[in-house]
């Protein structure tokens, strides 16, 4: 249940503890991206700097905006759906205990309270104060000098008084974290590997006894048996729902001893799996009955042996701040019902019984076999291919005719590769470099809609790893996920195109590209000569600094032209490996380069006047000079083949313009 911990007694505490600050991260992510399941290493405040997300901190929900602070424990379990405009946030990692020997009030406080293991989120009063100490956190940390963490520290501790004092004035409850909900977690994540009861205790820092007393009184189970029950309700959905031998399924559930397996599973359900196969058999038979189909699941085109509680509520992120549930109900239930009398005639064929492990995407191997039940690809080509994604190996027609992107950013890679396209998501269709390239195609908003991607009947989607309906989305078509910048944009087409079996117009591509690139690039040295370039969008309360691999030139300026950045974009974007920055306008001219690239945000906070029109932009020298250019907002955070193609010819016409 929520508590209530005073002030007098938080500061006790937080007075008698040893404290260490193990880390500050800033973080940038986009739409479409999600964190899953992270757990924290150590305590953790989260402060939301822009944007919005859906944030689960084990099992509690909240919907995060702007100066949003949310606190954790050490072994809590992240997730993050960032909105429509995107998310960026600041992690702050620390470290505390109460030393011995000490008094004994503060032990018996600590044993009722321990503040650095409770669990709040809240909007604070004065954000504007906590966010110039984080930030200045941060800036300092990122020196790695002795003196520089001390300050650190002493920053940290005037942070946690700060939000001290919050707390108190706005009364706000934090709760003890449910140990059962964190091991329960990690079991739903993991019940496939070797698991033991030491193992667990370990992962969570706590002894074998504790925890297992610990579980026993939040769950009314012991470890092992809340292990198995796990283990046998996702055997009962690998057995109903695919074609997996009892030999796979009891592997993929983490028993290596079928036989055993087989004991746990009769005990569990009356039956041996082969008998309960059977009988799911004989009820996939009567699926002609309308009173069968709206359970049906349309497209079972891979083995899931994992839970993903996902499935069960979707959210929808919409612009007036509020978060929308969408249950899987009856509209869903018509839409199958609907597409599968479109599909019956292809029921038929085998599902791909053999789940990976993530990895980098590459062509594990080709074969001719029907595609997936349910899929168009069935009837339209025999030909398939084994592919593995970040999302673990998927069968894929060897040349699919329908594809949705749902990854904003790959839509023009696959224009470029001439693959026909039946649905995108909203965003691309605002790319003036794709105007009139998409015509025809399906706009699907924001990609939520299982109902309207069911409607198109695809026989390949692409959306990013981490989405949050991507269970939903493999059970339509084959699904392939991919991590955003994980590879260069020509190693990402060459990806794409073994995929489809375009692979030679991609390395066309990067061959014709390649050759521009060596005919441009003296002419723009000579041009520059060596003078320094930026690459910068203004917002209301400061700038973003870009460097390579988001776009926005960045890919051209840095990449392919090797382009010199001022030293603190070097140091603090290039270098550093983040691609990115945020900085106050005061910072400005640290990172202005004697030429500017630049076009407002279009995301939360979009005020670019508030920089365009200071006195700091107009003093800068590129001002003065006439080397600031305007790019088109809409159309440079894209880095496919169609879009560097646009980019690359305006950056070489403004450089070395007379």
């Amino acid at each position: 249940m929520p508590i209530r911990i005073g002030l007098h007694e938080h500061i006790q505490l937080w007075d008698a503890a040893v404290v260490k600050v193990v880390d500050i991260r800033h973080t940038i992510m986009s739409y479409g991206e999600r964190l899953r399941s992270y757990r924290f290493p150590a305590s953790v405040f989260l402060y939301a700097l822009r944007g919005s997300a859906r944030i689960r901190l084990d099992g509690s929900e909240h919907a995060v905006h702007r100066c949003y602070v949310l606190h954790g424990g050490k072994g809590a379990f992240l997730d993050i759906w960032p909105g429509e405009a995107g998310f960026e946030y600041y992690l702050i990692y620390y470290k505390a205990a109460v030393p011995l020997p000490c008094r004994p009030e503060v032990l018996r406080l600590m044993k009722q309270y321990d503040p650095f293991r409770l669990q709040y989120g809240f909007a604070p009063l004065h954000p504007a104060s906590l966010f110039a100490h984080v930030d200045r956190m941060l800036t300092i940390w990122r020196n790695c000098g002795a003196l520089d963490r001390f300050q650190v520290k002493a920053l940290f501790y005037q942070w946690v008084c700060k939000l001290l004092r919050e707390l108190d004035e706005l009364r706000i409850d934090a709760s003890q974290p449910k140990l059962a909900a964190q091991v329960i977690r990690y079991m739903e994540e993991h019940y496939s590997e070797n698991m033991t009861r030491e193992l667990i205790a370990h992962m969570f820092h706590y002894s074998v006894p504790y925890v297992s007393k610990r579980f026993k009184q939040e769950t009314g189970s012991s470890l092992i048996d809340y292990l198995i029950r796990i283990r046998m309700e996702n055997a009962i959905q690998a057995l109903t729902h695919t074609d997996a031998t009892m030999q796979q399924v009891a592997a993929g559930v983490g028993y290596d001893d079928a036989f055993y397996f087989a004991k746990l599973f009769k005990k569990y359900t009356g039956m041996t799996p082969k008998q309960f196969k059977q009988r799911a058999g004989e009820r996939r038979t009567g699926a002609d009955r309308p009173e069968n189909w709206r359970g049906l699941s349309v497209v079972p085109s891979q083995l899931h042996l994992y839970i993903d509680k996902d499935s069960d509520n979707h959210y929808q992120y919409k612009k007036e701040g509020e978060w929308l549930m969408h249950r899987n109900g009856s509209s869903l239930g018509v839409a199958l019902l609907l597409i599968f009398t479109l599909l019956l005639s292809a029921c038929s064929g085998t599902s791909n019984p053999n789940p990976a492990s993530t990895g980098q995407p590459s062509v594990a191997e080709e074969s001719v076999q029907p595609s997936a039940p349910g899929h168009p690809a069935a009837s339209a080509a025999a030909e398939t291919i084994t592919y593995t994604a970040a999302n673990g190996e998927v069968q894929l027609p060897k040349h699919p005719q329908r594809v949705v992107v749902l990854a904003n950013q790959y839509v023009g890679d696959f224009l470029a590769l001439g693959i026909p396209l039946a649905g995108i998501a909203e965003n691309p269709l605002n790319n003036p470099f794709f105007q009139g390239k998409l015509d025809g195609v399906e706009n699907l908003g924001d990609g939520s809609s299982i109902e309207k991607i069911l409607a198109i009947q695809p026989d390949l989607i692409i959306v990013y790893d981490g989405a949050a309906n991507l269970a939903d989305l493999q059970k339509v078509a084959p699904t392939v996920a991919v991590k955003y910048g994980a590879k260069g944009f020509k190693d990402q087409l060459i990806e794409f195109g073994k995929m489809t079996d375009t692979e030679s117009k991609a390395r066309e591509w990067i061959a014709q590209w390649e050759q521009k690139i060596a005919a441009y690039k003296p002419k723009v040295e000579a041009a520059v000569a060596g003078k320094t370039v930026s690459i910068l969008n203004p917002y209301a309360k400061g700038l973003y600094v870009w460097g390579s691999g988001f776009g926005r030139g960045g890919e051209i300026i840095y990449g392919e032209f090797q382009l010199k950045a001022p030293a603190s974009v070097q140091q603090d974007v290039i270098d550093s490996g983040t691609g990115f920055a945020t900085i106050s306008l005061e910072k400005l001219p640290e990172f202005a380069g004697d030429y500017i690239f630049t076009s407002p945000w279009l995301g939360d906070q979009a005020d670019p006047a508030a920089v365009y029109d200071s006195v700091v932009w107009k003093s800068l020298p590129a001002v003065k000079n006439n080397h600031v250019f305007h790019m088109d907002a809409a159309s440079t955070s894209f880095n496919d083949p169609i879009s560097l193609d646009a980019e690359l010819e305006y950056v070489v016409e403004m450089l070395t313009k007379p």
